[in-house]
C-alpha cells in the first residue's frame, strides 16, 4: 500500500476509526474493559458507550493509539514510512513528515515498535547463527593494550546481540539483546525456543560462546573466519548482512540511543526483515497495533539514567 491509497482509504479520523472497528471487532463490538456486547454507539461523537459499566470508550482503548491527539491518518502514514525504511526513520525526519514536534515522533515512532515486536518465529532448515556488537567505536588513545591494538566487541562498553536466520531467500529472522557475559545456557535456551533442532543445521564461527554443548543438541558446522568467508557454501554472510542493516541504520539514521530502548529498534528492523516479501505487511501492522498483548512506551528517557550508546 502506497501514500496515496492511503489517503483515497482513510480520507476523514471517522474512516479511520470505522476501519479499526471492522479489524477489532467485525459487526460485534464488544466493550475491552468487560467484554460485553450491551453497547450502544454515540450519534455525535465517534465513541461507544458501555451500558453494562455505564461507561464510554473508543476502539483505540488498550492499543498503541490509546490517548493519542494524532490524527489516525497521520499515523497510518507513520507507520508507511517506517515499513518503508529499510534502514530505519529517525524521529526528526518523522517529525517533519507528519508535521508535528520531535517528541510527537518520537512517542508515535516508538508505539509503532511496540507493534513490531515479532519474535515467534521458529527457523528450521540451514539456520546461521552470529553475534555481533553495536556502539560507539573505542577513541584513540596514546595508550593502547598489551597487543598493540584498540579494544574491540566484548572489550568495550558496546551491547551485544546475538540472532538466528535461515539460508534462504525468505529466511525469517530472530534477535536479541543479551549481555556480553552471557552463558551457554542462556544461549542453549534462545537455541531451543526458536530453532526446530531435530530438522535444522546450525552454521557459525569460532566465537568462544559455541561451546560442545551445542554439538550434543543439533549438528553444527563452523566458520573460522581467520582463515576463510566461506568453506564450499558454508558461511554466515546471512546473518551479516542483517548486521550490516543494523549498523548502518544506527549510524546514518538514530546515530545514538539508549540500551534501554535497543531491543525495540532490533524489533524494528527485525519486522522489516521477516515481511520483506510481504505485500500486505501494512495492514497486518495495524492489525498488530490492536493487540493488547503489546507493551507501551510513554516516557521520554531521562539524561543520566541510561548510558548512551553512541555510533
Amino acid at each position: 500500500m502506497d501514500i496515496q491509497q492511503i489517503y483515497k482509504l482513510y480520507p476523514t479520523q471517522r474512516e479511520c476509526l470505522h476501519h479499526l472497528e471492522d479489524i477489532r471487532w467485525g459487526d460485534d463490538p464488544a466493550c475491552p474493559n468487560c467484554g460485553s456486547f450491551n453497547v450502544t454507539q454515540f450519534k455525535n461523537e465517534l465513541r461507544w458507550h458501555c451500558n453494562d459499566e455505564n461507561k464510554s470508550y473508543s476502539v483505540l482503548k488498550d492499543t498503541i493509539f490509546e490517548g493519542t491527539r494524532l490524527p489516525l491518518q497521520k499515523w497510518f502514514y507513520a507507520i508507511h514510512l517506517m515499513l518503508s525504511a529499510k534502514k530505519g526513520l529517525s524521529a526528526m525526519q518523522l517529525s517533519r513528515n507528519l508535521g508535528v514536534t520531535w517528541n510527537t515522533a518520537w512517542y508515535t515512532a516508538m508505539r509503532i515498535r511496540c507493534a513490531m515486536q515479532d519474535q515467534s518465529y521458529i527457523l528450521e532448515g540451514i539456520i546461521q547463527s552470529d553475534s555481533t556488537y553495536v556502539g560507539g567505536k573505542p577513541r584513540k588513545t596514546n595508550i593502547r593494550s598489551k597487543d598493540g591494538k584498540n579494544k574491540r566487541g566484548k572489550g568495550t562498553k558496546k551491547e551485544q546481540i546475538i540472532g538466528y536466520v535461515e539460508q534462504r531467500p525468505d529466511g525469517k529472522v530472530v534477535a536479541k539483546r543479551v549481555n556480553k557475559d552471557v552463558e551457554t545456557l542462556e544461549l542453549l535456551q534462545l537455541l531451543k525456543k526458536n530453532v526446530k533442532i531435530d530438522k535444522s543445521v546450525l552454521i557459525t564461527d569460532e566465537g568462544k560462546e559455541y561451546t560442545q554443548e551445542f554439538d550434543k543438541i543439533i549438528q553444527r558446522y563452523m566458520v573460522k573466519h581467520k582463515k576463510e568467508f566461506s568453506n564450499h557454501g558454508i558461511n554466515t554472510n546471512t546473518i551479516e548482512s542483517f548486521w550490516a542493516i543494523i549498523k548502518r541504520g544506527i549510524t546514518g539514521q538514530y546515530h545514538h540511543l539508549t540500551k534501554r530502548y535497543l531491543p525495540f529498534y532490533i524489533s524494528e528492523f527485525a519486522y522489516r526483515y521477516n515481511n520483506r516479501h510481504n505485500k500486505n505487511m501494512f495492514n497486518e501492522l495495524i492489525d498488530d497495533s490492536l493487540k493488547e498483548d503489546k507493551c507501551f512506551i510513554y516516557m521520554k528517557p531521562k539524561k543520566g539514567v541510561e548510558a548512551e550508546i553512541c555510533v
